[in-house]
């Protein structure tokens, strides 16, 4: 159940994401650009990462995790061939940012983690290190997911931060930056090691049996 809301969800954010930049028009541009190199560049992260947002999910469909399965490896394949060029043109874009340094500092991290952990997925799949593999595949969607959240945090904050503290949506949209990454690193975190510590009670318990 859990899954297909999950799928719902990504599939409305890359569509949401995607919409502005199919006409290719740099006017329709949601975050301010330099000139056409700036724009060429957030298009191209853009592309890559719905894809990532998009056959991400499927790693997780429990009938197709088994890694020897045909489709796991092609969805793999195709999720880290994304995630790898999506990462570095994201800090590109970080980088260029007409935003300032509140708001495109968590984005640069951001973009370092999501290669980091899509490198290390790849090597621990190459290696046979399926465990390992399963446990840095999980980071890296959840680093994928921030699309997702931190869109979510900003409708939250908008909603929620009264008007007297005087936040703007500059301020705002720095506060959701490193919430949607930051967040969602902690939950994975705990859900890798609450599935760890179930392995490990079942073997205990089967070698006590």
């Amino acid at each position: 159940m859990w899954l297909g809301f999950a799928g719902l969800v990504s599939l409305a954010v890359a569509v949401f994401s995607a919409s502005a930049y199919v006409t290719l028009d740099l006017d329709r541009s949601r975050s301010p650009v330099r000139g056409p190199l700036d724009y060429g560049l957030l298009v191209t992260h853009v592309a890559t990462a719905v894809i990532a947002l998009a056959v991400g999910v499927l790693q997780f469909v429990p009938s197709l995790q088994t890694p020897r399965r045909p489709v796991h490896r092609w969805v793999g394949r195709v999720y880290v061939a994304c995630v790898l060029p999506g990462s570095v043109f994201a800090f590109a874009v970080a980088v260029m940012s007409l935003n300032g340094l509140a708001v495109s500092l968590p984005l640069s991290v951001l973009s370092v983690l999501w290669f980091v952990t899509g490198v290390q997925g790849l090597r621990t799949a190459l290696g046979r290190n399926f465990r390992m593999h399963r446990i840095w595949m999980i980071r890296s969607f959840a680093l994928t997911s921030a699309a997702i959240t931190g869109r979510l945090y900003v409708v939250v904050m908008k909603g929620v931060v009264p008007d007297s503290y005087g936040a703007t949506d500059h301020d705002i949209a720095a506060a959701a930056n490193w919430l949607s990454f930051v967040g969602n690193l902690l939950i994975a975190e705990w859900w890798i090691q609450r599935r760890q510590g179930a392995v490990a009670r079942r073997r205990y318990a089967g070698a006590d049996g």
